[in-house]
């Protein structure tokens, strides 16, 4: 009896670690926990009439503008086909394709916040034995190079411009190692796994940046950011989404589920906005 008590004590143990993942280490970092983290649903709302109007009255805005027209100008089948759609010939046609490309923008979205909310859990629970000091210092001035860049647009001092933002060298120094700890538990998670992207998948992902900040071109793009910070950024996207993959999904508190809301409304505005802006292009 007393064999069989230490054997199921043995086995409860193990089954509660299952799924956890060792630590992983370097002489910089030791990640803690990667694998089986608990991370709250991001739900998905289903996409409504209302929010279909609203990309809709956007189109519309841009279009009614650019061609001088009454503000009430309503939609009509041959607005669509001429103007706003590449593949929708009518108004009901062109709501559908609407209606799946903001389903696509919320499951995205939802993706995204998942794939945070992992990370930061990760991040949290990751240990700083060290800095790289030569990577440390270059985050610093990049950083410190972008603020510049700021103040410049801004019209102010550099001095100034940080003052007003509250933001002090001591913060701009953390945010350097926020940035850079990322990067160090990234890379001995992407070491571990093989997570580092060979060039056809650099590539790829090169051209939906390119896409996404409205490059023309990669090439333009790696003049804005260096090759080398665009592979670390890859392969951190990488990284977020093998975790992501192997998270598990608990219930959202009640909280959670608000502010879950608040964004995809804001989100989705956005999107009617620049979908507006498109129209008048």
């Amino acid at each position: 009896m007393k064999k069989t008590a230490v054997l199921l004590a043995a086995f409860i143990v193990a089954a509660s670690l299952a799924g956890c993942s060792d630590k992983l280490s370097d002489k910089y970092v030791t990640v803690n926990e990667y694998e089986g983290i608990e991370v709250e649903k991001a739900e998905v709302t289903e996409t409504t009439e209302e929010e279909i109007d609203k990309v809709v009255a956007r189109m519309m805005e841009g279009y009614v503008a650019q061609h001088d027209l009454p503000k009430d100008t309503p939609i009509t089948d041959e607005i669509v086909k001429e103007t706003l759609s590449d593949t929708a010939d009518t108004v009901e046609a062109y709501r559908d394709d609407l209606r799946r490309q903001i389903d696509k923008a919320k499951e995205t979205a939802a993706r995204e916040k998942i794939e945070t909310r992992a990370w930061e859990q990760v991040i949290d629970k990751t240990e700083v034995k060290s800095y790289p000091k030569d990577r440390l210092k270059e985050v610093e001035k990049h950083l410190e190079s972008q603020y510049q860049d700021y103040a410049k647009e801004a019209g102010m001092e550099y001095d100034a411009y940080m003052e007003a933002l509250g933001m002090t060298d001591k913060e701009l120094r953390q945010a350097a190692k926020a940035s850079v700890k990322q990067e160090l538990a990234a890379e001995v998670i992407a070491d571990k796994y093989g997570l580092k992207p060979n060039e056809e998948e650099f590539q790829k992902a090169l051209e939906e940046y390119a896409k996404e900040y409205k490059f023309p071109n990669t090439d333009l793009l790696l003049k804005a950011v260096t090759e080398e910070e665009m592979r670390l950024l890859v392969t951190q996207d990488n990284v977020k989404s093998w975790i992501a993959d192997r998270c598990k999904l608990v219930e959202a508190s009640e909280e959670t589920k608000a502010e879950d809301s608040e964004d995809e409304t804001a989100e989705a505005d956005t999107k009617s906005k620049e979908d507006g802006n498109a129209a008048v292009q």
